[in-house]
């Protein structure tokens, strides 16, 4: 049982920050624009989730990983208490958690459910989808970005299993994975559990990792970016003509190179003006490799093991806890 402190219903979506988001991501976006900050990826999430859905649910990292959970599933959940927390951060509309709660639930032992998701339409559609399948488990959502997660575990009782799949967790620059891991030191205590997903293929891998870039799921998703940031920067175009944008691998990074076809204006940023031909560099993913990543974590002050890798990709799972 939780305690009073922490006790939602079921069903229930707290708003840890998630209403403030579309303004917060957009604020840095004149700095991007001139081209002195990354674009921030979340807007994309907000402006097209079920975009992201349609390519999640056909990526080769989906289906890799969750092999990789299923295979893995009892070891971590052996872990954890009964009565645990699954903490899904990132959750969208998968069902990757779906092999721990079984197992939770084959070892005997409760658990609840708790999604963690930029957009609360997406969230609550979700927590329905989740309901049909595990009618007991109690489902709770917190509405809100991974940094509003930080400010918030701290309230979820001990005995938590953080997810973070999909190549999230150690998808940025370097300085942001040490940051990620020290917050992490923060919150694991005890029998809590971090399982991280990444993906990084080799020489050969590359080709497959960046052709599931060039699909017409990954077109529509980008277009959507492009589409929300002109809102926010008041620009007046058609995002599939004002824009070129072509994938790229830059050694461990791959990223999009979007080039601007025409003269434009950002009305709400003081009226700054975007030339035909300037270039930017947006969605950038690390692909960071498993000697990194224990290097990384462990310097960091966490303990680390690899859970698995795909047979046919460069995606691994690791199982991060406190030393």
């Amino acid at each position: 049982m939780s305690p009073p402190s922490w006790n939602p219903v079921d069903r229930q979506v707290i708003d840890i920050g998630g209403s403030q988001l579309d303004t917060a991501f957009a604020s840095h976006l004149p700095a991007a624009m001139a081209g002195i900050a990354w674009f921030p990826k979340e807007l994309a999430y907000i402006k097209g989730m079920e975009r992201w859905c349609a390519i999640a649910n056909r990526s080769y990292q989906t289906s890799d990983e969750l092999d990789i959970i299923k295979s893995t599933a009892k070891e971590v959940v052996s872990q954890l208490p009964s009565g645990a927390f699954i903490i899904d951060m990132g959750a969208a509309d998968s069902f990757k958690f779906a092999p721990y709660v079984r197992e939770f639930i084959s070892q005997g032992k409760t658990c609840t459910y708790v999604p963690l998701d930029l957009s609360d339409t997406s969230l609550t559609r979700h927590i329905d989808n989740v309901k049909k399948v595990f009618p007991d488990i109690k489902c709770v959502g917190l509405w809100g970005s991974f940094e509003q997660g930080d400010r918030y575990f701290s309230r979820i009782p001990q005995g938590r299993l953080f997810l973070s799949l999909g190549s999230i967790f150690y998808n940025a620059p370097d300085e942001m994975c040490v940051d990620r891991c020290a917050e992490f030191r923060r919150h694991l205590v005890g029998s809590d559990r971090l399982i991280v997903g990444q993906d990084a293929p080799s020489a050969t891998e590359a080709h497959g990792a960046q052709s599931s870039y060039q699909t017409e799921e990954y077109d529509a998703f980008f277009v959507r970016y492009l589409e929300g940031i002109q809102e926010h920067a008041g620009i007046v175009a058609d995002a599939k003509s004002a824009w070129s944008y072509e994938s790229n691998m830059d050694k461990s990074m791959h990223f999009f190179k979007v080039t601007a076809l025409k003269d434009m204006v950002c009305v709400k940023f003081n009226d700054f003006k975007i030339s035909a031909g300037q270039t930017y560099k947006m969605f950038p993913s690390w692909k960071r490799g498993e000697e990194e990543i224990h290097e990384i974590t462990i310097k960091e002050g966490l303990a680390i093991k690899t859970l698995g890798k795909a047979k046919n990709s460069g995606m691994r799972q690791y199982i991060i806890g406190p030393q």
